[in-house]
């Protein structure tokens, strides 16, 4: 049975079936992978443009926000300055359009109120002052100042209006000035115009309980877009779910005022819907036309094909040929099959050619790279000499900053020559790292009376464009703590969580006072994407941890050489 089989599968149909099989697969393959690939573009693409037409909302509505704070800050500054209240309120509430009052009042408890709107008199306007001062506030990114802010939404004589509060205490702690704004939402309106959309897109301020507060697409009072209320539902940035009116709808929230006030959007799934489609069309497509070419093939193949081949048969069985080997001639070949043979080697052998120059290029290029970061290392050492000869020339606070130079220099030196330790570019063993960059940092930055150890063990490797940020941050560390010039005993603890973390951190002998943690500091712990996991207090002055460590697939030596 396995010498019949075996005879049927040598034969020249079924090879160049066998062929066509084995570039149809992978032509399929890439073909699907096409499809799913294309796929999941459209819908990110999709998705990133819904996302930046919520955003474009967003930002619209916190400049709006940022500008009616500084209004606010202004009215603050007329109304102690002792202006007029008539005067500020219609420099800055009646001559705008939705601007309805304003009450200003400030550290010595005097009101300044202007409204334009009947109801809204000083009762009801200091008694959502004092309510908005109970509420949680935050102090807007975009300002520089100290102001406390408040965003929110409430419903005053019979209307819902927006309110903004703002207050700035004095700097002695004592309360100090307090501002609350009331404005109709129909000012919104240009803070919205984004021109015209999708007709099935809706966006709108709504509250942390989905009350309409304006809304663009549709009216405020239409609230048949929006999903049944779910109070998880706006801590979710994107989700789909179906509208009160039976629709199937993408939504994206994203917070304007802190906590209470989101800007949701809502979509009608109609685009994916066609990149749905899409893509059962270019997956079943080319699918479709593969299988219909298999059989046309088939046939064309036994008509035109397998009758002359039959009498190169036997010098056909006789060759043995793989991958990019040559094929042999034979004379016997029709001149058709020959001239494709002689081709075929020629093109192997212009590629053999064309990878012999690759790998040289490669090769060639392989040393440049070596030499190239031999030179840096070498570069680093001479500025790390001249750094510590030209020290000697100095005292005080000068010698002591070209002493942290020459320890900031040392641990680039001391990464690229753990790199290169092998004669090429490796990741860098962080504990004989660590070790040489706390001797040198005893070395240079101690002061009589103090001295730095390094304890634990770790077997951990990072590139070196990571071991020279946590090189420096532990050098900008121990400077601050070792700067003041007691004496004191600074030891740095070093080990290996789980799930290939590594964690490091600074204890001190005795109880002091932690330095504050510099800007580089910060900067250098950011681009470590570390996370702090303990509290700097007493004698522990911060400890962190690390993310993405490699494990070493061999224990590591005590010192760099």
């Amino acid at each position: 049975m396995s010498a019949r089989f075996r005879l049927t599968f040598d034969t020249v149909q079924a090879k160049l079936l066998t062929f066509f099989l084995l570039v149809a697969i992978p032509v399929g393959a890439i073909t699907s992978t096409i499809a799913v690939v294309t796929y999941r573009d459209d819908i990110r693409t999709i998705e990133a443009t819904q996302a930046q037409t919520v955003g474009n909302f967003v930002v619209r509505m916190r400049i709006w926000y940022v500008g009616v704070l500084r209004g606010l800050m202004i009215s603050a500054s007329e109304a102690a300055a002792g202006a007029s209240c008539d005067a500020i309120g219609k420099a800055n509430v009646g001559q705008l359009d939705g601007y309805q009052a304003l009450l200003v009042r400030d550290d010595n408890g005097r009101t300044c109120l202007f409204s334009g709107v009947p109801g809204l008199d000083q009762t009801v306007l200091s008694a959502q002052l004092a309510s908005q001062a109970a509420k949680p506030v935050v102090q807007p990114r975009a300002m520089l100042s100290a102001v406390t802010s408040r965003y929110d939404s409430v419903v005053l004589a019979g209307e819902r209006r927006l309110l903004i509060y703002a207050r700035q205490d004095a700097a002695d702690g004592k309360p100090g000035w307090q501002a609350l704004l009331v404005v109709a939402p129909q000012a919104l309106d240009r803070v919205f115009n984004l021109g015209e959309g999708d007709r099935d897109f809706v966006a709108a301020l709504l509250t942390a309980q989905q009350d309409i507060v304006f809304a663009r697409g549709r009216p405020a009072s239409d609230v048949s877009w929006l999903p049944d209320k779910d109070a998880s539902a706006m801590s979710r940035q994107h989700w789909v779910a179906i509208s009160a009116a039976g629709q199937s709808r993408i939504y994206y929230a994203m917070p304007v005022g802190e906590p209470d006030l989101f800007i949701v959007a809502s979509f009608r799934d109609i685009h994916l819907r066609a990149a749905r489609s899409q893509f059962l069309f270019l997956l079943l497509g080319p699918l479709s036309f593969l299988l219909l070419l298999l059989v046309v093939f088939g046939r064309v193949m036994k008509r035109h094909l397998v009758q002359w081949l039959k009498g190169i048969e036997a010098a056909s069985r006789a060759r043995r040929h793989s991958g990019w080997g040559r094929v042999p001639l034979n004379d016997r070949m029709p001149s058709d099959i020959r001239n494709v043979v002689v081709a075929f080697n020629d093109m192997v052998e212009e590629q053999e050619a064309r990878e012999h120059r690759l790998q040289t290029a490669l090769a060639a290029n392989h040393a440049l790279t070596r030499e190239l970061h031999h030179r840096v290392k070498n570069n680093l050492q001479v500025v790390q000499s001249y750094i510590g000869l030209s020290k000697h020339a100095y005292d005080g606070e000068a010698r002591q900053a070209l002493s942290e130079a020459e320890c900031r220099v040392h641990v680039l030196s001391a990464a690229y020559r753990g790199a290169l330790s092998e004669g090429e570019m490796r990741p860098v063993a962080i504990e004989p790292f660590l070790r040489d960059v706390t001797l040198v940092v005893g070395r240079l930055l101690c002061r009589p009376g103090q001295s730095m150890h390094l304890r634990g063990r770790t077997a951990i490797v990072l590139p070196v464009d990571r071991a020279i940020p946590l090189g420096l941050l532990m050098v900008d560390r121990a400077s601050a703590i070792l700067h003041g010039g007691t004496a004191l005993a600074l030891t740095l603890d070093i080990g290996d969580g789980e799930a290939g973390r590594f964690h490091f951190g600074f204890r001190a002998d005795r109880p002091m006072e932690t330095p504050q943690p510099s800007r580089i500091l910060l900067g250098l712990v950011q681009q470590l994407d570390a996370a702090e996991i303990a509290e700097p207090g007493g004698g522990e002055l911060g400890a962190w941890e690390l993310a993405l460590a490699v494990e070493m697939a061999k224990p590591v030596p005590a010192h760099v050489s």
